[in-house]
């Protein structure tokens, strides 16, 4: 059996005092949708208090819920989750985490890092925790979710990974220790 590789084996470490790049393996993610009046109350009754609007997460335990749409949402949980399986029968199921790696920028260079690279406003007041934006690093879709006051999680589409963390590492070099 072929064992699971990652995406960033290649990639170069980033080191800084004031910043950390990382890879956040280990987690699922499954894109559930569906049309039928009572879609939310199911929904809600598996994975907890949905969020009231686009661009705003809820944590619920170990699970976060992330509306992306009308009637669509992502729902991130541990490695070992089986929400997909909860669902399925109950909505559009898919599975995502296969086909996303997630990198983690967390402290107080991270929002002028990302603002280098995304069109978005990152003041707290305007971008704070929970928060989240489908949006685009250099020219590929990305997924920007702030889980801190500093720190941030990127998802991104596993072929553009390596393209995607070396976009951001370069963005972040005058953070480096020398």
């Amino acid at each position: 059996m072929l064992e699971p590789r990652s995406a960033l084996a290649s990639a170069k470490p980033y080191v800084s005092p004031a910043l950390s790049i990382a890879e956040r393996p280990g987690f699922s993610l499954t894109q559930a949708a569906g049309l039928d009046v009572d879609f939310e109350a199911k929904l809600a009754a598996a994975v907890g208090p949905l969020p009231p609007r686009v661009g705003l997460a809820t944590v619920n335990g170990s699970l976060t819920v992330m509306r992306i749409g009308p009637a669509q949402f992502w729902i991130l949980g541990p490695e070992t989750d089986d929400i997909a399986a909860k669902l399925r029968g109950q909505c559009a199921v898919t599975p995502l985490a296969h086909s996303r790696v997630r990198i983690a920028l967390s402290g107080a260079p991270a929002r002028a890092v990302l603002a280098k690279l995304v069109p978005m406003d990152f003041h707290p007041a305007a971008f704070g925790l929970g928060a989240f934006a489908l949006t685009g690093i250099h020219h590929t879709p990305a997924t920007v979710h702030c889980t801190g006051d500093h720190a941030f999680d990127l998802y991104v589409m596993r072929t553009f990974a390596l393209n995607i963390w070396e976009v951001v590492t370069d963005a972040a070099l005058e953070f480096r220790a020398p």
